[in-house]
């Protein structure tokens, strides 16, 4: 059967008029008509009467069946347009993928699309965006380029990692401002400068510059050496899903958090771009 006339046939059963039938179609009165006794021509049987209007026995099991036709063609279509579709692309910072990894699981859940993920920092997800090596970026650190799309999302929060025999290790918040006098383990500038800074920001909001003990990069060696007493250690909340022995991960008595935005490049835009901002809105509200 042909879908087009088909189409033509239930726009004109619902109007119930050639003329208002055929503007909404643009197409002339004539040519509907042509259209319409093809179709009967190809069923071989009358579907309407002319004057006046109304719908044969057979026209009426058209309209019936036939919307429910053309919903299923529909179905049909996205399912097989979505087979064709590759893996989406994200780019996620290793120290926020346990807590993002959900919420990615839900986007793949609701675009019915495998969903790829890339453990990046913010900088790398940029000039993988702009190469065309990622489709989007989950950012931890603002982005400050014209070419690249940001949108924020959610906020995690930063949190200190104390020695479990810490005096402060009972409190259910810590205030930064008693730590003053700890020595810190801090991660390095040139390790990633945009996170090195908001964790300044968050002392310079205390009021005080931490004495640092040591700059250490990676997170289980900041644990190792907090559990031996050498310092305290600012991170992000994501890592409270994990056990960590000989310490505690504890929320901060002031308001200090992460940004994460949904990052991607403008020109061209990547796929189901709606789709992925809604659905990402919709899930962290």
């Amino acid at each position: 059967m042909n879908l087009r006339r088909l189409r033509l046939f239930l726009l004109l059963a619902e109007e119930g008029n050639f003329h208002k039938a055929a503007e909404r179609a643009y197409l002339s009165q004539p040519a509907l008509s042509q259209q319409i006794q093809a179709l009967e021509r190809e069923l071989g049987v009358r579907l309407l009467e002319r004057k006046p209007f109304r719908l044969t026995p057979a026209g009426e099991v058209l309209k019936e069946e036939g919307g429910r036709l053309l919903l299923e063609v529909e179905a049909l279509k996205e399912k097989v347009r979505r087979a064709g579709w590759q893996a989406l692309r994200f780019g996620v910072p290793e120290n926020l993928l346990p807590d993002l990894m959900p919420l990615l699981d839900h986007l793949r859940r609701g675009l019915g699309q495998a969903v790829e993920v890339l453990e990046m920092h913010t900088p790398e997800q940029v000039k993988a965006l702009k190469e065309g090596r990622l489709d989007y970026g989950l950012a931890g650190l603002r982005v400050e380029d014209p070419a690249i799309g940001e949108e924020p999302l959610l906020k995690v929060p930063i949190v200190v990692l104390l020695p479990e025999s810490h005096p402060l290790a009972a409190k259910e918040r810590v205030p930064l401002a008693a730590l003053k006098e700890e020595p810190f383990l801090l991660l390095p500038k040139e390790a990633l400068p945009p996170l090195h800074e908001a964790f300044m920001a968050v002392f310079r909001r205390a009021g005080f510059t931490p004495k640092v003990a040591r700059e250490v990069a990676r997170f289980p060696q900041a644990v190792s050496l907090v559990a031996a007493g050498v310092g305290v250690y600012l991170t992000l909340a994501p890592y409270r899903i994990f056990p960590h022995p000989g310490t505690v991960l504890k929320p901060l008595a002031e308001e200090a958090s992460l940004q994460v935005s949904l990052i991607y490049r403008k020109n061209p835009p990547p796929p189901r771009l709606e789709e992925v901002r809604e659905l990402l809105k919709a899930l962290v509200l």
